[in-house]
């Protein structure tokens, strides 16, 4: 049965469970489905800006915009069955050429022209929910529309909208353990109102569906994390997630990535592979938390060979996808190319209450043709996020960027141009702004 009907129809049982409760016993319903119902209204404020010319003259990716999102949680008829709805509406705010790269406006068109970017809306949720269990022993279902955030390999991320997939999950809990399942088979993009099935790289391929299963154990001090998953016939999906707190202020952590090649994938033309049969990203690192201030240091590799280019590991599992990764290293492509160490640093301080300033670095090199490639930035940002008062529910965040990279054969290909055996610096500038409220109307 196709998973729209599947989610109707459980939302119908709904529907009619209610009807008949109310008639029976009205205090059920009180307590275990309306009076536990959440209703949010929250806004955000996105702006994106990027200048650079990698791999083309020097051009600047702009866009703004302002987003209006309406969240519904229902409580639990019976304790058992309930539905979500998120609806967000994006008002553009402006844009240059080349803003469909922020990922915040929807591009009404084939090419990157600022007169193509426009405001969207749509029902970004919708599914139906069933939970089962006690306390020790559960399980939570989703069937529909829904964001996935880090689960298994699938992920979902936030620019002025979420992105979300059309599919199941579930996790079963027992005590400290979990075990999650997804299966989902289209998106709904977070820069677009239009359903979109996943492409392979080049675009030739519908990857009919991706599922995922995860094993965990969390406690206190420690989390172990495994998860496999497959985009069916393009690329099968290995994610390890460790952290260990062995004293309240110290956490150590640790992520490896891994990628192995399916049919549909090696049947791309060479230059829209990625890596050739398989490619990993190891990363390490180690945190410091005090009241006031943190500090946040991580190394990590990356093994992902490709013949007379550079590969890299492509942290999604094909176009139109977002997968799972908590590396510290990573922005696009970079920082995760074969080869290709990097330190990373993250430090911030609050100079006020409520207030976090602080330097975001990464630093990473690898060799190319005889070539010591050094590329990296440095960034300020500003976190204020009151935790009282009239403004508690306000986050504004605000960051400005400094990079330094190289000149590439192509925006697809990594591979350094050279000119007379030697690579071209390629300069980078990068802002950005968000401003997040939220009300709570029930």
């Amino acid at each position: 049965m196709k998973i729209k009907y599947l989610a109707m129809m459980l939302l119908g049982i709904s529907s009619s469970l209610a009807s008949a409760n109310e008639i029976t016993n009205n205090s059920v319903l009180d307590d275990l489905f309306f009076k536990n119902s959440k209703f949010e209204f929250s806004t955000r404020n996105h702006w994106k800006y990027l200048k650079e010319n990698a791999s083309q003259p020097k051009e600047v990716h702009s866009a703004w915009g302002q987003v209006f999102t309406f969240d519904l949680k229902s409580g639990y008829l019976f304790n058992t069955i309930g539905f979500d709805i998120t609806y967000d509406n994006v008002i553009k705010l402006g844009a240059s050429d080349y803003f469909a790269t922020r990922n915040l406006l929807y591009n009404d068109g084939k090419s990157y022209n600022k007169h193509h970017a426009h405001g969207f809306n749509k029902i970004t949720q919708r599914y139906a929910k069933i939970k089962l269990g006690n306390d020790v022993i559960n399980f939570n279902g989703k069937a529909g529309w829904h964001s996935l955030k880090d689960f298994g390999v699938i992920s979902s991320s936030k620019h002025l909208t979420r992105n979300s997939y059309l599919g199941y999950s579930g996790i079963l809990k027992y005590d400290n353990v979990y075990f999650s399942l997804a299966y989902i088979d289209s998106t709904l993009p977070r820069e677009s109102a239009k359903k979109l099935h996943f492409l392979t790289a080049d675009r030739k391929k519908v990857i009919d569906n991706i599922s995922t299963a995860e094993i965990a154990y969390k406690d206190k001090e420690l989390t172990v994390d495994y998860s496999y998953g497959v985009a069916k016939d393009y690329l099968r999906r290995h994610v390890i997630e460790l952290s260990y707190k062995p004293m309240q202020k110290l956490i150590l952590g640790g992520q490896f990535y891994g990628s192995y090649a399916l049919d549909n994938y090696n049947a791309m033309k060479q230059n829209k592979k990625e890596f050739e049969d398989h490619a990993w990203h190891y990363a390490t690192d180690v945190e410091w938390k005090e009241d006031d201030w943190s500090v946040k240091v991580g190394l990590a590799y990356t093994d992902a060979n490709k013949h007379n280019a550079i590969g890299y590991y492509n942290r999604h599992l094909g176009k139109n996808t977002r997968a799972r990764f908590n590396g510290l290293a990573a922005a696009g492509a970079d920082y995760l190319r074969d080869g290709e160490l990097v330190l990373t640093t993250v430090m911030s301080y609050d100079f006020v209450k409520d207030n976090s300033t602080g330097l975001y670095m990464n630093y990473g090199q690898f060799n190319y043709k005889h070539n010591k490639l050094k590329n990296g930035e440095i960034n300020l940002f500003d976190i204020w996020k009151p935790t009282s008062g009239v403004f508690k529910n306000l986050s504004i965040l605000s960051k400005v960027g400094y990079g330094w990279s190289y000149k590439t054969v192509s925006a697809s290909d990594l591979t350094p141009k050279l000119r007379h055996g030697k690579y071209q610096r390629s300069p980078t500038l990068s802002a950005e702004t968000i401003i997040d409220y939220r009300f709570n109307l029930l």
